[in-house]
């Protein structure tokens, strides 16, 4: 079984955002303010969420993980007050999807500010994922709280991470005495004839590994693969 770190494939394009994020729990002298930018699938979700789950024996922080859009929903909802002071006072906050605070421009930028304020004084670890840098918001009705957040950036899988992405699904998804074997052709399909975006991978992925019904143990040609998804 793997932990949730595990999943996320590493590459020269994401490595530096991957150890940042890994290591947010370990002492460092000055709080955490990180942007992290990268395109639509990614993994920036997928590398924040894991490391919300994955336990770090070594450290007492405690992580918490939100979606943006949420916080302005939680205010209009009057949700339990326990969920605003998590926000505010857990070591590590994951921010989720920038771009979630504009969908309610009234509420959206106020809470970002007065969050970002209170995580402030009390010298907290924040990161927010984005799709855009922040020089292509408008933050004027920010306050000014993003202005010293440090920008690191994701790449998105190349070929050869796509590949090691497959491999690790079809692991995930292998029952031994049920399922397939993918030949190295097949895998290669998969991951580069698919429209190369992970949710993609991944469902195709999952379809071939749990719905086989023939041989255990048969490997899967690419044609078959073909036929099977098309």
């Amino acid at each position: 079984m793997r932990m949730p770190l595990d999943e996320f494939v590493k590459t020269d394009g994401n490595r530096e955002a991957f150890e940042r994020i890994a290591n947010i729990t370990q002492p460092h002298d000055k709080p955490e303010k990180i942007f992290l930018v990268g395109p639509k699938e990614s993994g920036k979700t997928t590398l924040v969420r894991g490391r919300q789950l994955d336990k770090d024996l070594l450290s007492t922080k405690k992580v918490l993980y939100r979606p943006c859009s949420e916080l302005p929903e939680a205010m209009r909802a009057e949700v339990y007050d326990g969920y605003f002071e998590d926000l505010g006072t857990y070591e590590v906050l994951f921010l989720d999807d920038f771009e979630g605070f504009f969908d309610d421009p009234e509420m959206g930028p106020m809470m970002c500010k007065l969050l970002l304020g209170e995580r402030l004084k009390r010298r907290l670890d924040t990161v927010i994922t984005s799709t855009k840098p922040l020089s292509e918001y408008d933050l004027s009705d920010f306050g000014g709280m993003l202005g010293d957040f440090e920008e690191v950036t994701m790449e998105a899988l190349d070929d050869a991470g796509l590949e090691e992405y497959v491999r690790g699904l079809v692991e995930d998804y292998t029952e031994e005495g049920k399922s397939p074997v993918l030949a190295p052709e097949a895998i290669a399909y998969i991951a580069h004839d698919l429209g190369q975006t992970p949710t993609m991978i991944r469902k195709a992925t999952h379809f071939l590994m749990t719905q086989y019904e023939g041989e255990p143990g048969v490997e899967l040609s690419r044609a078959f693969v073909e036929q099977a998804l098309a």
